[in-house]
């Protein structure tokens, strides 16, 4: 390095004249170099070479750009020996100590000096997908309910959803439907019947952040559309296929720092992370996903201990895109008809284009069109953050229908999301002539619609929580609202909820209500409730006790007046590996009321039936050959365990996500060798994956191994199991613990060069003893 030359240029003259020099005429010294070691604001900055002229001193370019700071755009170098020099002075705030006994200068520049150091998200990694293990899934929910009604014929209703998927390295198809009244007897005369529900096939395609599903699906509703049913084609962009992809703009926290320093960042007064950060300004944006506003805290601590606290108010919202990045999605089929009621009733065909642009981190630009045979619709949308800490949403929408004409409606939002309140409002006027895609022509759109919330949350005087809505119609119908809460805690974890609301317009009528919830120990809860409205009362004691998430049993009970009538219910639960059950009754003065449920799922995969719960997520099919009922699970939480043939379904993996499938070592017999506990699936959605853990099975024993003279064999000899990599030593008195072994084996022991064969038969004893055999002879190998 040109560094280093210079260095040991300098030294050579240093050594060889005590001072390299120039005289000037008449004998005093302007120039000389001087190699130093530099501290820069308290921290090693290396062994540098100075020019020193006239009292002042120059460093070269690299020294600079090594040390971050950032020289004054009028500095001018100077030329020693053909390399640049830049006088220290021409950076901000510069001041020197020079150490002459000991070669070193300490530096200290401004913190402005310094080049600001950013730190940002690390670039997302495309993880490598697990292949598919193609697999047939099944999932049910049955419930049969009986109700006896006073002066009313008793009824029955056996009734089923069900789903049926099947998982491929092409993509998953799923198909769903329900079927009622299985017993025959909900109503005299009415009859059994099955409907179609969905079904669709879904590929996704991660490298390029892209869905693609055919069949039955919902349209992507923007911001002023309407999510309908159909049956046709979409596809679109998709930012969950890669994990930690973050669509929206984080907001960039800055500070200085005078020294090398450690940064705490807390957001609204909680610890998120640890950073260090060199001398000079900085920039955070690299912090854990936030919405809404808040405030950030940063806590600079240098390597002296001195602190120093910034604190910086912030503004985000998921509805906002990341500057240049692009979202959008297509679909084309037929609008889907009386969707739960008839099985395949499709009505006009159809095309929708959604597509949302980032065009800076604080405005989002969105534009949708919608168009069938008979209707064409277009509009433009506006998301931007505002000033005050506001988001802000303008849409305006043109619509032609060939029968009702042409037609418009127009937008505008407001939202403020605090750390302690909270402020909402959204007005949307229509035309009498506009049309949208799932609107019904017969009734028109609505002609103004207006909703409006606020909350605050104080420290210790609870949270509250107003509304409003009004919706006007073209036939001057008018519906009004007001509601509000209030929430205060009492103790360290009750809390006492006040309700009210009242029609303004449209109808008539209010409503008041209050609940006291108060949680226990074990998952427990009890709550009293009290509301009144239209003139009938509400109140019921209540207790109940949550499953864990895992597994276990829960209840519930009920008992008070429901609409001013005594009324009790009460229910029993199961969470388990296999399903859930569930069994709910209530009465009342005119009604009882029996419902039975079970729901669960069962899994084809890999040759193996698996009984489990739903599957609604991701799968591994986990192998330990040979060993039965070891647990495995995710992380330290064991799911399931391994049937007689070391085989277990691992339900809940998270798609396109590392997954650390792990089994207990604990549950493995001693004998059993393992090199990894844990495998890591990354599963593709709603897919199974194979994971094996390679076990090396057999039992061990300690065998006792002599030579030709009957003594024992020499420490250090190797062991080996003919057809088996693993390799053994021998230890004191000729012992040598050896695994892997099975009913009988050949055996090897190698010692210089030369080798000896032996069989060992183990006796028929528990798997897990270890037996003590021997002694071997060992021929014809001298010692």
């Amino acid at each position: 390095m040109l560094r280093t030359r210079l260095i040991a240029l300098a030294l050579t003259l240093w050594i060889s004249t005590s001072a390299a020099q120039t005289v000037a005429p008449g004998g005093s010294a302007v120039e000389r170099l001087l190699p130093l070691e530099v501290t820069v604001n308290g921290a090693k900055g290396g062994t540098w070479l100075f020019l020193e002229r006239a009292g002042a001193l120059y460093a070269p370019s690299d020294a600079y750009e090594e040390w971050r700071v950032q020289l004054k755009p009028s500095a001018q170098p100077i030329l020693y020996k053909g390399q640049p020099y830049f006088p220290l002075s021409a950076v901000p705030g510069f001041n020197a100590r020079l150490d002459a006994a000991n070669q070193s200068v300490a530096l200290l520049f401004s913190p402005q000096a310094f080049a600001a150091t950013r730190m940002t998200q690390d670039v997302t990694k495309r993880l490598v997908i697990s292949e598919v293990l193609p697999s047939l899934f099944f999932n049910y929910d049955l419930n049969y309910q009986a109700s006896a009604i006073r002066d009313a014929p008793s009824t029955r209703d056996l009734g089923l959803l069900s789903e049926l998927g099947l998982s491929t390295g092409w993509g998953v198809l799923t198909s769903s439907s329900a079927a009622r009244n299985l017993t025959g007897s909900q109503f005299p005369g009415t009859p059994s019947h099955f409907i179609l529900l969905e079904t669709s096939f879904t590929r996704d395609f991660p490298d390029e952040n892209r869905t693609l599903k055919l069949g039955d699906s919902i349209t992507r509703a923007g911001m002023w559309g309407r999510n309908v049913y159909f049956g046709g084609v979409q596809y679109g962009t998709n930012f969950g296929l890669i994990p930690g992809f973050i669509s929206q703009p984080l907001p960039v926290l800055n500070g200085v720092s005078t020294a090398p320093s450690t940064v705490e960042l807390y957001v609204n007064d909680v610890l998120r992370q640890v950073s260090n950060v060199p001398t000079g300004p900085f920039a955070i944006d690299n912090f854990p996903l936030l919405t809404g506003n808040g405030e950030a805290r940063l806590v600079v601590r240098d390597i002296l201990g001195r602190e120093t606290v910034i604190v910086q108010p912030f503004f985000t919202s998921s509805q906002l895109l990341v500057s240049g990045l692009n979202d959008w999605s297509v679909e084309a089929g037929a609008l889907r008809r009386d969707f739960g009621t008839a099985s395949t009733h499709y009505g006009e065909a159809f095309g929708t284009a959604t597509w949302r642009h980032g065009y800076s981190d604080t405005l989002t630009l969105e534009g949708r069109t919608e168009a069938t045979k008979e209707l064409g619709v277009v509009g433009l949308g506006v998301v931007s953050a505002l000033p005050a800490q506001m988001l802000g949403r303008v849409a305006l929408v043109a619509s032609h229908d060939k029968s009702a004409g042409s037609g418009g409606q127009w937008l505008v939002g407001l939202e403020h999301q605090g750390l302690r309140d909270g402020a909402a409002i959204q007005v949307q006027r229509a035309s009498g002539n506009f049309r949208q895609l799932g609107f019904d022509v017969p009734f028109g759109p609505p002609k103004l619609q207006v909703a409006a919330n606020l909350s605050y949350s104080s420290i210790n005087a609870g949270t509250f929580g107003l509304g409003y809505a009004y919706i006007g119609r073209f036939d001057d119908t008018r519906v009004s609202t007001v509601s509000g809460n209030y929430t205060l805690r009492v103790g360290e974890k009750s809390s006492l909820t006040f309700t009210a609301s009242r029609a303004l317009t449209g109808a008539s009528g209010s409503a008041v209500g209050v609940n006291f919830l108060v949680p226990l120990d074990g998952n427990r809860v009890v709550s009293a409730t009290f509301a009144t409205h239209d003139r009938q009362t509400d109140a019921y004691l209540t207790a109940a006790q949550n499953p864990n998430p895992d597994s276990g049993f829960a209840w519930r009970a009920l008992a008070g007046e429901q609409l001013s009538r005594a009324h009790a219910e009460g229910g029993l639960y199961y969470l388990g590996r296999y399903g859930n059950l569930a069994a709910d009754a209530s009465t009342s003065r005119d009604q009882s009321t029996l419902r039975l449920g079970a729901n669960g799922g069962v899994v084809l995969a890999d040759g193996h039936l698996f009984v489990t719960r739903r599957v609604d997520e991701s799968f591994a099919v986990a192998e330990v050959a040979g060993y039965g009922n070891v647990g495995i699970g995710l992380g330290s939480n064991v799911l399931t365990r391994t049937d007689a043939g070391g085989t277990a379904l691992i339900p809940r993996l998270m798609a396109y996500q590392q997954n650390s499938v792990r089994i207990d070592p604990r549950e493995l017999p001693v004998s059993a060798e393992i090199d990894s506990i844990e495998q890591v699936a990354v599963p593709a959605w709603r897919s199974g994956v194979k994971v094996v853990f390679p076990v090396r099975s057999g039992r061990g024993a300690l065998l006792k191994i002599v030579f030709d003279d009957a003594q024992a064999a020499p420490a250090g000899a190797l062991v080996q199991i003919e057809g088996d990599k693993e390799t053994f030593y021998v230890a004191r008195r000729g012992e040598a613990f050896v695994t892997g072994l099975q009913p009988a084996n050949r055996l090897t022991l190698n010692w210089k060069d030369r080798r000896c064969v032996f069989d060992v038969a183990l006796p028929a004893e528990a798997t897990d003893e270890i037996a003590r055999l021997g002694p071997y002879a060992c021929q014809d190998v001298p010692r």
